[in-house]
């Protein structure tokens, strides 16, 4: 099968998942979070589950699961979870179940995802200008940043681009002083962006668990480099650091992501580019290798999945890790394969699934067609091999932390 057929055959299983897994009740329309969610007792993470069915329905060119009635409907799903001042929040989580992120991280999480399905949508609402207007003076928004806490760089960066994609949708709509907080927002990056590392975090980083962490936490503050189609700056720096990382294998939805979205935007540049190919051909080969038959994506080979109060077993499909790795998958093929970006649609708002792939190709050739790993042969064979041990080691260890109560 050719690397092409493969994409192509990965969008189509990921559209039949989709196609399976919604949920109609009282005139609206969602997308389960997982095949064995209850609405009834989880009734916030329809909100999850419908913002990424949505863009991940867009992302495949699954657009007639978005469109006509189904889109109307789809619309009052979402809205559903809209608060009367316009921020959005999953209903029936409790603080216990927010673990450690507060209710503002929680609500512009939830605002900034839905928003960005209601812009897929074409009915994106009134913006949560409650939340925003203290945000929209110089003054405002020094103070905010001065609250940030860059000792956990990955919750930063949620908030920092889920902040700054409330200001480009208001800048959009002819807000100038959004428009200029955006740009003070940008400055602030250029000035505190680590130059050893190319992050943002409490310096100093030690080790490779905190690198890993600063990386995560900076893939979501170069959006809005890449919103402005600028590069990441120090992107040398950036790129350095993402490979001494190296390639772990297919880990969590959120992880991996992180990794690939940088490195496929940074490889424009033209900087270690093999290197940068050659981890990127390797999610995307074991990406397609781990799809599941019902064409969702599972979080974790071994461990259950859990997320505000939210349960799924081991090797189930959810829906949020289904978009996420997808656009792990586009992310990869646009930057690799020369005519593939044709083929995905990314969301236009700023946060995890979005795309500049503009800026992919940039002094760097496009990879060779297909890549190699894809194609069968004894490195396909290898990184199986590598991630069925990942796996056993994985597994056995979970159950020995089971055993003894931990």
């Amino acid at each position: 099968m050719s690397v092409h057929a493969a994409l192509e055959r990965c969008r189509s299983r990921a559209a039949d998942y989709l196609a399976s897994h919604q949920y109609r009740e009282g005139g609206r329309r969602y997308w389960l979070h997982a095949p064995h969610h209850s609405p009834r007792t989880h009734p916030g993470h329809l909100l999850y589950g419908t913002w990424s069915g949505v863009m991940l329905a867009r992302l495949v060119g699954a657009r007639h699961l978005v469109e006509g009635a189904a889109r109307d409907e789809l619309v009052a799903g979402l809205l559903r979870f809209r608060r009367d001042d316009g921020m959005f929040e999953m209903t029936g989580v409790s603080e216990r179940d927010r673990g450690n992120h507060s209710l503002e991280y929680f609500r512009l999480h939830c605002t900034n995802y839905a928003l960005g399905a209601l812009d897929a949508l074409g009915a994106l609402p009134a913006l949560p200008y409650a939340y925003l207007e203290p945000l929209l003076s110089h003054d405002g928004l020094a103070a905010w940043l001065a609250g940030r806490d860059w000792r956990r760089p990955w919750t930063e960066g949620n908030n920092v681009v889920n902040l700054a994609s409330l200001y480009a949708l208001a800048a959009r709509a002819g807000d100038a002083a959004a428009e200029a907080r955006y740009a003070e927002l940008l400055e602030w990056h250029d000035q505190n962006q680590d130059e050893h590392t190319g992050f943002w975090h409490a310096a100093p980083i030690s080790g490779g668990t905190a690198l890993f962490e600063a990386m995560a936490g900076a893939s979501h503050d170069f959006h809005l480099y890449y919103h402005v189609g600028r590069p990441a700056p120090r992107v040398e720096r950036v790129v350095d650091s993402c490979l001494q990382l190296g390639y772990w294998g297919v880990s969590s939805a959120c992880s991996d992501i992180d990794l690939v979205d940088v490195l496929a935007h940074a490889r424009g540049a033209g900087y270690r580019v093999a290197e940068i190919d050659q981890v990127l051909e390797r999610y995307l080969v074991e990406l397609l290798d781990v799809q599941h038959a019902d064409g969702g994506y599972g979080d974790n080979l071994v461990t259950p999945h859990r997320i505000y109060g939210h349960t799924a077993p081991p090797r189930t499909s959810v829906t949020w890790t289904t978009w996420f790795r997808m656009a792990t998958v586009g992310l990869a093929a646009c930057a690799l394969i020369p005519g593939e970006r044709v083929h995905w649609e990314f969301r236009d708002t700023l946060g995890m699934g979005y795309a500049n792939t503009r800026l992919m190709h940039g002094r760097a050739e496009p990879g060779a067609t297909p890549p190699p790993l894809v194609r069968p042969g004894r490195g396909r064979i290898w990184l199986r091999l590598r991630r069925e041990g990942r796996v056993y080691r994985q597994r056995a260890t979970y159950h020995a932390r089971q055993l003894i109560g931990l």
